[in-house]
């Protein structure tokens, strides 16, 4: 029973209202991403690899999740007011920036251990870096909304995972399809209104496409992930 308590279902369609009605939430996402795609461009033309070309991409990965922190922060606050201020949550992002991104690292080290380790064993790899990312999934969440400090973050999620597993398995895949699949179905009909153009430019304008679309798509991942955190931690409180 208590597993059904915190689930609410309705949650996934009254997230995409929200999203509507607070666009706020994916400002600071939608802003890492394009500099992620420029970072990238520059890499690309420069021949970025070794050594700094892998930790520029460990400092875009963790401002990435720096973002989906603030992201989350918002979407916290629009469950509960129904309408977010981006300066409100932007500066409450800025006060846990430190324990936002100390959370980052932590969970960026245990994704890494499990795709090495996934890298060993095989066939059975996809089934650990599942479970890590379950385990994992409220690691941002705890630092952000909950309070928790970052080098404990990943603790807090895996204690939230293991006591709430029916809520965490629909969230977890339901975050998961929404970050790969919506760009997906929408790129066809980037490349089928902007290809008969034929511009130098359209490398970059797809990849500035696809920001916006991750964007989106981490807004109401931030929308879900907020709630269901809130909701196994704090109780139903919206």
């Amino acid at each position: 029973m208590q597993q059904l308590r915190n689930f609410d279902p309705l949650m996934y369609l009254r997230a995409l209202g929200l999203l509507v009605r607070n666009p706020s939430i994916i400002v600071v996402p939608l802003l890492m991403g394009v500099v992620g795609v420029f970072v990238g461009q520059v890499g690309d033309a420069g021949g970025g690899a070794g050594l700094l070309g892998g930790l520029t991409s460990l400092l875009i990965l963790l401002l990435k999740m720096f973002a989906f922190g603030a992201a989350c922060i918002i979407a916290d606050m629009a469950w509960r007011r129904g309408r977010a201020s981006f300066d409100d949550g932007w500066n409450e992002a800025r006060r846990k920036g430190g324990e936002i991104l100390m959370a980052a690292l932590g969970f960026t080290f245990v994704l890494y251990i499990a795709q090495f380790a996934g890298t060993l064993i095989g066939p059975i790899a996809p089934l650990l870096l599942a479970a890590a990312l379950y385990f994992l999934i409220y690691t941002i969440p705890a630092a952000a909304i909950g309070g928790v400090p970052g080098g404990a973050a990943i603790s807090a999620s895996i204690e939230r995972a293991q006591h709430n597993v029916v809520p965490t398995i629909v969230v977890a895949i339901v975050s998961v399809a929404a970050f790969l699949y919506l760009d997906v179905l929408l790129a066809p009909l980037f490349t089928l209104v902007m290809a008969p153009l034929a511009f130098a430019s359209f490398g970059l304008l797809s990849a500035l496409f696809s920001a916006v679309v991750q964007s989106i798509a981490v807004g109401y991942i931030a929308l879900i992930v907020a709630k269901t955190y809130a909701d196994i931690s704090f109780g139903r409180r919206y």
